[in-house]
């Protein structure tokens, strides 16, 4: 079975203290049909940012870049990197955080053997470098089954996070998603299902992700989760630092 192109958008915005590692974990995927696109979000140190993605870009010819002259949004980067890509498959990454090697390999097999169309990892809280030093060189053993959270139990709890008034964001349980990784067929983003920003009164207001994700959910109820941490997320960039 030939593997299909997956595009990975790395958004930045201000992280190029962090950009070079964070390219460097999707160019080093064990899965390697990639459109890796870098899209710049009006960083205010753009030159260094043109600088590590050139640097890269010269013995990888899957890296792209995108600068935008202003800063749009997350939500406007990841339509423009879909947009102007021909994978058959999109997923993201956020330019200060890392994706363990097997991350994109994982995901793509549940969404293969699952026969769904939308699937999210979940992730290690790394609030310092000690805590990405004790994670990032994780691998998993190919011989043994990967757990699996199936369609219908993903949308069961999904409808109970909506139903509860103190939760705002894409709710899986006791099983946290990050919802950077929600990889899913592009021809349903064809079809007009957009990121949006999250000032549009949604019912995920917190991110872009959790909105897209919650639609994807339960307007087609075949999403699938693969329950293993495969992404590190950098807590002590993000403007949400409180500790949970």
């Amino acid at each position: 079975m030939s593997s299909k192109k997956i595009l990975v958008t790395i958004c930045n915005f201000n992280h190029s203290q962090y950009l070079e590692e964070s390219i460097k974990s999707i160019q080093n995927q064990t899965y390697e049909n990639l459109d890796i696109c870098v899209y710049d979000d009006g960083s205010n140190d753009i030159e260094t940012v043109k600088s590590i993605c050139e640097k890269l870009k010269v013995n990888d010819p899957r890296i792209r870049t995108i600068y935008s002259d202003s800063n749009k949004g997350k939500w406007h980067g990841l339509n423009e990197s879909i947009k102007t890509t021909d994978a058959e498959i999109c997923t993201s990454h956020d330019a200060d955080d890392i994706s363990l090697k097997d991350r994109l390999e994982m995901q793509y097999n549940t969404l293969t053997h699952t026969n769904t169309i939308h699937n999210l990892c979940g992730f290690h809280h790394c609030w310092n470098e000690d805590d990405i030093i004790l994670h990032k060189d994780n691998r998993f053993n190919r011989e043994t089954d990967i757990t699996v959270i199936p369609p219908e139990s993903v949308l069961e709890l999904v409808q109970l996070g909506a139903s509860h008034p103190k939760i705002n964001h894409y709710f899986t349980g006791d099983f946290e998603t990050a919802g950077v990784t929600s990889m899913f067929l592009k021809p349903f983003w064809d079809l007009g299902l957009r990121f949006n920003p999250p000032s549009v009164g949604l019912r995920t207001l917190l991110s872009e992700d959790s909105d897209f994700n919650f639609r994807m959910t339960t307007l087609f109820q075949r999403t699938s989760i693969t329950a293993e941490k495969l992404y590190l997320y950098r807590r002590d960039t993000s403007t949400n630092t409180e500790e949970m």
